[in-house]
Parts: C-alpha cells; structure tokens; sequence
C-alpha cells in the first residue's frame, strides 16, 4: 500500500475563496464520522497497538483533538481580526496521547465530534470581514485566512484517515 506523503512536506494551496467555505466546513464537519466508518469494528486492542514505536490508532484520534483545542484560539485570533495568528505548541501533547490508549473509541469519538460541532459553529458565526481577515501564519509566515485553516484541518485530517486506514489495513494482512 502507497503510504502517504510526510505532512511536513505538504505544501496546501492557500487562498481559497469565500464561496468554499461551506464544502469546507463540510469537510471538517465529516471527519469524525468517517472515522467512525473506519473504526467502528476494531478490537481495543488492535486500536492501542503500536507498531514500529509509531502511533497507535488512538493516539492518532488523540491528536486531532488536542490539536482540535488548539484551533479555538485561531479563530478567536480571526474574530479579533490579529494581524499574527498564534502559535500551537504540541510539546505537551505526548502525555495526552499516551492516555488516549486506555480509552473507549466511542468516548473518544464523541469528544472529537462535540468539539469539531461547537468549533464550526463558531467559524460559522464569523462575520464577513473575519472571515475576510488575512494573519501571518506564525510558523510558516504565509498569509492565513478561515477557509485556509479550514483547508488545513481538512487536509490533516484526511492525512491522519489515510494513514489509519494503513494502520488497520496492515493489521488486517497480518492476520490473514
């Protein structure tokens, strides 16, 4: 199976317009129910395994959410209309992550599912010139604007599904 390219090589098209904000929103609304699709049927044990010292499948989930916490101060950063967006430091995620094992798919599911809903809503409620808003992304110094951090939440998320799609694909062959 193609494995997919490092996310830190990925180089997304900015500047999408305003008129691709709901296939947007729509995107990153789905996530956590294409990863119910995925998952849904998997063992606890096949979804903390790690393979190779990588990520268990739960530890994948436990990253879009604690990188889904990181997003609310980004689009406070586009309310207020900040010419610099904040940074998202991930140096604490790892202990987080290694609690996501002991966890129960659906909790963990339905944490990622409330959050993503109340995060959208507010995107949502963003008036036309936040929406409009352009910040300097703080690692990168590109121009950010929402539908471009949409994009990227999409974007990443469909990294992670890919890759968890290789993760239980993989544990499937091995049984066979």
């Amino acid at each position: 199976m193609m494995r997919p390219v490092p996310w830190n090589q990925r180089q997304l098209p900015f500047g999408r317009g305003l008129d691709e904000l709901p296939v947007l929103v729509e995107r990153v609304r789905g996530t956590p129910h294409r990863l119910r699709a995925l998952l849904q049927h998997r063992s606890p044990e096949a979804l903390s395994l790690r393979i190779s010292g990588k990520w268990s499948v739960m530890e994948h989930l436990g990253h879009l959410i604690t990188l889904q916490d990181r997003f609310e101060e980004r689009v406070t950063d586009f309310e207020l209309r900040r010419p610099r967006l904040c940074v998202i430091d991930l140096s604490d995620q790892d202990r987080a992550l290694t609690g996501q094992r002991g966890r129960s798919l659906g909790d963990v599911l339905e944490e990622l599912h409330l959050k993503r809903k109340a995060f959208l809503r507010r995107v949502e409620r963003l008036s036309q010139s936040s929406l409009l808003h352009v910040a300097s992304h703080p690692c990168k110094d590109r121009p950010m604007r929402p539908m471009d951090m949409l994009l990227w939440i999409a974007e990443h998320d469909d990294h992670h599904l890919a890759t968890l799609r290789g993760l239980v694909s993989g544990a499937e062959e091995d049984r066979t």
